[in-house]
């Protein structure tokens, strides 16, 4: 969960990981967005041509088809890219802050079990019999076992 190391020191796998977050939640930029808009204005303008030459015959219209159904999968593919990285956006969004939250839950439950361990051992060094000085000083007021020792025993076995 936490890395050991100086706190400037950032592991690979964070690396890739802010990387992949930048990444997934920035919409198209740059040269990404001018081809969409372009692939995408394209395939209006080829069907707008189409409409105005609508009396082609047979065979030029089946040419045609064909083109426009090529440039018709990218122009789809583009306007899927610039609508999902919108909508994708606050999903994205919650699922850092999801993840975020369980990562620190994990954290403090690492931490409490770490703690856990450290008091069992405490309890069993120094109330099992012949565990330390604490023991032999109060082993003399005390019947029977002793029910904190049972249960560091039980839940943390030597």
């Amino acid at each position: 969960m936490s890395g050991i190391g100086n706190a400037g020191d950032i592991t690979g796998a964070e690396t890739d990981e802010r990387t992949d977050d930048a990444a997934a939640g920035r919409p198209l930029a740059g040269t990404a967005l001018a081809v969409a808009v372009t692939v995408i204005t394209l395939w209006l303008a080829l069907l707008v041509w189409l409409a105005f030459h609508a009396d082609a015959n047979d065979v030029t219209w089946s040419r045609l088809l064909v083109v426009l159904g090529s440039v018709e999968a990218v122009a789809f593919a583009a306007v899927g890219a610039l609508f999902g990285t919108s909508i994708q956006r606050q999903r994205v969004a919650d699922l850092t802050a999801r993840t975020e939250a369980a990562e620190v839950r994990a954290d403090a439950s690492e931490t409490a079990a770490l703690n856990g361990h450290r008091l069992a051992a405490a309890v069993q060094a120094t109330r099992a019999p012949g565990g330390g000085d604490m023991e032999q000083l109060t082993s003399g007021s005390r019947s029977g076992a002793d029910p904190l020792l049972a249960l560091a025993d039980r839940l943390f076995p030597r």
